[in-house]
C-alpha cells in the first residue's frame, strides 16, 4: 500500500474541519430566529374551577369559569439561535357558574382573566430543511381577577404556566405561524385555615386552592430584526 505523507492527512484533516465548522447549524436546516417577534393571537380556554366546601358564607358546592375564546399577545425577545426572553399578555372574558352541592345550578355573571407573564421558550431544530420548530415554554408573574358586578373589586394573584408547541417561519421571511398549548395556575383563598404557637405568640394562615386552566392558542408571527 502505497505511503500517503503525512503533511497531506494534515491538510485534509484541517479541510474537514473547517468545512464542518462553517455550517454547524445550516447543516440541520436551522437558521437563527429574528432578534424580536410578535405574535398576536386568538385561542380557546377552558377549565378554573374552585371549590366552595370550606368557605363559611358561601354555601357548599364549586364555582366554575365556563369555556370561552381569549386573546393577546407575545413578544419575544431572542437570546440565542434556539432560545428567547417573551413577555405575555393573554385576556379571557368569561362567565361564572356556581354548582352547589345541593340545589341547581346558576349564573354568577361576568368575569375576566388578565394574565401578565414573563417568560421563556426553548426551541428544537429539525434536521431537514423544515421551517417548523417545535419548543417548551414557561413563564411566571401575575393574573388580574376581574369580576364584572359592580360591587366586586378586582384581585390580583401570581400565576404561572407551562407550555410548548410549534412556529413556522420560512427561509428568509419575516412572516409565519405559531401554535401553543399551555397549562396556566392562579393560586387563590383556599377558605381553610390552620394555625401553630410559638414563644411569640399564635398565628393563624389561610390555605391555598389552585385553579388551573387550559389553553389552545394560534397567532401570527411578525418578525424584526
Amino acid at each position: 500500500m502505497p505511503r500517503i505523507p503525512s503533511s497531506r492527512i494534515i491538510a485534509l484533516t484541517l479541510a474537514l474541519a473547517s468545512s464542518l465548522s462553517v455550517r454547524p447549524l445550516e447543516a440541520q436546516g436551522y437558521r437563527p430566529a429574528p432578534r424580536v417577534e410578535l405574535t398576536p393571537f386568538g385561542s380557546y380556554q377552558w377549565g378554573g374551577s374552585l371549590g366552595t366546601d370550606a368557605f363559611a358564607t358561601i354555601p357548599a358546592g364549586k364555582i366554575q369559569e365556563e369555556d370561552s375564546f381569549s386573546w393577546g399577545a407575545i413578544l419575544s425577545f431572542s437570546a440565542t439561535g434556539t432560545s428567547a426572553v417573551e413577555l405575555i399578555y393573554l385576556r379571557q372574558d368569561t362567565d361564572l357558574s356556581f354548582d352547589p352541592n345541593v340545589g341547581n345550578s346558576r349564573q354568577l355573571g361576568g368575569f375576566a382573566n388578565n394574565y401578565i407573564q414573563i417568560g421563556g421558550r426553548n426551541d428544537f431544530p429539525m434536521g431537514g430543511e423544515g421551517n417548523i420548530r417545535p419548543f417548551i415554554s414557561a413563564s411566571m408573574g401575575m393574573n388580574v381577577l376581574d369580576p364584572k358586578a359592580g360591587q366586586l373589586g378586582s384581585s390580583t394573584r401570581w400565576a404561572w404556566s407551562l407550555g410548548g408547541g410549534a412556529r413556522f417561519v420560512p427561509e428568509g421571511q419575516k412572516i409565519g405561524f405559531r401554535f401553543d398549548a399551555r397549562w396556566m395556575v392562579t393560586p387563590v383563598p383556599s377558605g381553610t385555615y390552620g394555625g401553630w404557637c410559638d414563644y411569640w405568640g399564635c398565628y393563624a394562615v389561610e390555605g391555598t386552592s389552585w385553579v388551573g386552566q387550559g389553553q389552545l392558542g394560534f397567532g401570527l408571527i411578525w418578525a424584526f430584526k
